[in-house]
């Protein structure tokens, strides 16, 4: 009695890998972007905290063009700076196209408070 795979069996498997694997491989591009804007944003709010906001986006703009961040800029920072404290955020969405008019949506939000005024 044999048992295992049978070739038509081994080629499904296949496909589900390979599908699995292009999905991974273009969501991947879009989490290091959105692990780069946290980064991004944690700094400025740490090193900036105490600047006008037009300051802020300005590192931000920088820190951006380092990490090579497309997905956001300085001037869709939301900046709070209220109470001698200073909290800097960020929502954004990114579209993945997978394959034909399938698309992946990505809704990311990041938020840092750092020091203000002291």
């Amino acid at each position: 009695m044999q048992r295992g795979l049978s070739f038509f069996g081994f080629i499904i498997v296949a496909g589900f890998v390979a599908a699995a694997a292009i999905v991974f491989f273009k969501v991947v591009p879009a989490y290091v972007e959105y692990f780069n804007v946290k980064k991004a944003v944690a700094s400025v709010a740490k090193e900036q905290g105490t600047q006008p906001a037009a300051t802020i986006r300005e590192s931000f703009d920088k820190h951006a063009s380092i990490s090579d961040i497309k997905a956001v800029s300085g001037k869709d920072l939301q900046i709070i700076q209220a109470g001698g404290k200073t909290s800097v955020g960020v929502g954004y969405e990114k579209v993945v196209p997978v394959v034909a008019n399938v698309s992946l949506l990505f809704d990311f939000n990041v938020e840092a408070a750092g020091s203000g005024a002291e």
